[in-house]
């Protein structure tokens, strides 16, 4: 193995005084590098252990003597670094799979400790309450650029970055790969918009009846509306500059391993702005609330906290339906007592628009899932190519299959307010308020978030970024 070429972005700490801008630059270039070289078999898979133990370990200084912002760049890192070791390790061999806390018994740090005790001494030194291995939160949003939502001049919402050099760390640097991450993290910009502007009609301090929560619901419904279109128009985009099914299936997820037997991988499902979306909003599935318990351990511990208050608080949906009393219930209304009844309560409407737009994003997540997981892995199937990966192509990292999220969608589509579908949108949103906000919204609701005010998914790569597809020995599309 020529080790100078996986060794290249490194500097010592003798000459360079900042260890982790060190580290840093190593996972951006050579470790992205030998992760590709060793998925396409130009290298052998111990290649990476031993690159870890010879050029990172020794640039770590004790995990109890960094401030918190190098804990938190670390935590992001060492994170990336340990899916490598955990992949490649289980790759080797399938019984690799029942021992996975096997691939981290590698050196780092001063002493030298083992990985495993390294990380989990690192993050709790952070203060963040960061899980024991690489999770959704250190992985996407500490490690993107700050993202922002904006509604007519006014920040709605940020997402902050722990690192101020731009830059994306991801597996092997394919274009696939940043593009995914910006998609996830802006998205979950958008959620968090729309949770701070229903949030307060559940909280008792605005008004259910008052022309402020009209406009909140307002605004909420048209984020959804540029979620789904920044999503759909995602999907839209050919292989080539957006993501293809087999980087997906064969690279990206297959990082996604157990550290240990039982732990939670990093998954979009631990999105916490789209957990809390459906608590908020009253439109949780059956087995939520035992889904939102399992996923626990991968969240972080004010992200728990968060999710068990509005857990334990009544949804919006239940408020608005205790404040308007229909005496005969919606379902068995006539279009004129709706339209009476939407009169008297016209945030019955503006709710039902957020549960629509609602209902449509949920559509266009589980379109996505079926383009780049579940149908080219029925494909597969039927081919006898199998489901052969470290982590399995036939269900989400969580658990979560084609089923449950089929039936999360139809919930999500049969919400209480439903039977207000019998009256037009536009009437609705005449009577509401909203096609006022939609004349005066931007002319492309995705642009409402970006990173540094730019629409992230339209600018081009960077070389770094431009790494061609990553494509296994045997994997398809």
């Amino acid at each position: 193995m020529d080790t100078a070429r996986y060794e290249a972005a490194v500097v010592s700490p003798a000459v360079d005084d900042d260890p982790t801008a060190a580290v840093n630059r190593w996972v951006i270039g050579p470790m992205a590098a030998l992760n590709r070289d060793i998925l396409a078999g130009r290298e052998p898979p111990d290649a990476f252990p031993a690159m870890v133990r010879h050029t990172v370990g020794p640039l770590l200084d004790a995990p109890e003597r960094y401030g918190p912002r190098d804990s938190r760049q670390l935590l992001v890192l060492l994170g990336i670094v340990g899916a490598g070791l955990g992949r490649h390790f289980q790759e080797r061999h399938p019984t690799h799979r029942a021992t996975p806390e096997r691939a981290f018994d590698v050196g780092v740090g001063a002493e030298p400790i083992g990985f495993l005790d390294y990380f989990r001494r690192l993050a709790e030194h952070s203060g963040t309450g960061h899980p024991h291995r690489d999770t959704y939160a250190s992985l996407t949003r500490w490690n993107l650029p700050p993202s922002e939502a904006w509604w007519g001049g006014t920040r709605l919402a940020v997402l902050p970055g722990v690192f101020d050099d731009g830059a994306l760390r991801t597996y092997t640097a394919a274009v696939d790969e940043v593009r995914f991450f910006e998609l996830i993290k802006l998205s979950e910009t958008f959620e968090r918009a729309v949770n701070l502007a229903v949030g307060p009609l559940t909280e008792g301090g605005v008004d259910l009846l008052g022309a402020e929560a009209l406009h909140r619901l307002g605004v909420a419904a048209l984020l959804l509306e540029g979620m789904r279109k920044l999503n759909a128009d995602f999907a839209a985009l050919p292989p080539a500059e957006g993501l293809s099914a087999g980087h997906f299936m064969d690279v990206f997820r297959q990082f996604a391993v157990h550290w240990r037997p039982g732990d939670v991988p990093p998954s979009g499902a631990l999105d916490p702005e789209a957990l809390e979306r459906d608590l908020v909003l009253g439109t949780e599935a059956p087995g939520f609330r035992e889904h939102l318990h399992r996923m626990g351990p991968g969240l972080l511990p004010d992200e728990r906290d968060r999710l068990a208050a509005v857990a334990d608080a009544p949804g919006l949906t239940e408020l608005v339906l205790q404040r308007c009393d229909p005496e005969d219930g919606l379902a068995q209304a006539t279009q004129t007592q709706l339209r009476m009844l939407v009169g008297r309560f016209p945030v019955l409407a503006a709710l039902h628009l957020v549960l629509q737009a609602n209902a449509r994003m949920s559509g266009v997540h589980l379109m996505l899932s079926k383009r780049y997981l579940f149908n080219p892995q029925r494909a597969r199937d039927r081919s006898g190519f199998g489901d052969p990966g470290v982590v399995s192509n036939r269900r989400g990292t969580t658990g979560m299959d084609e089923t449950a999220l089929e039936h999360l969608t139809r919930v999500r589509q049969r919400h209480p307010l439903v039977a207000l579908r019998a009256l037009p949108t536009a009437e609705l949103e005449a009577l509401t308020g909203l096609a006022a906000l939609r004349a005066d919204a931007p002319g492309d609701l995705a642009a409402t978030v970006g990173f540094d005010g730019a629409p992230a998914l339209r600018r081009r790569p960077t070389a770094d970024e431009q790494a061609g597809p990553v494509r296994p020995p045997g994997g398809t599309a």
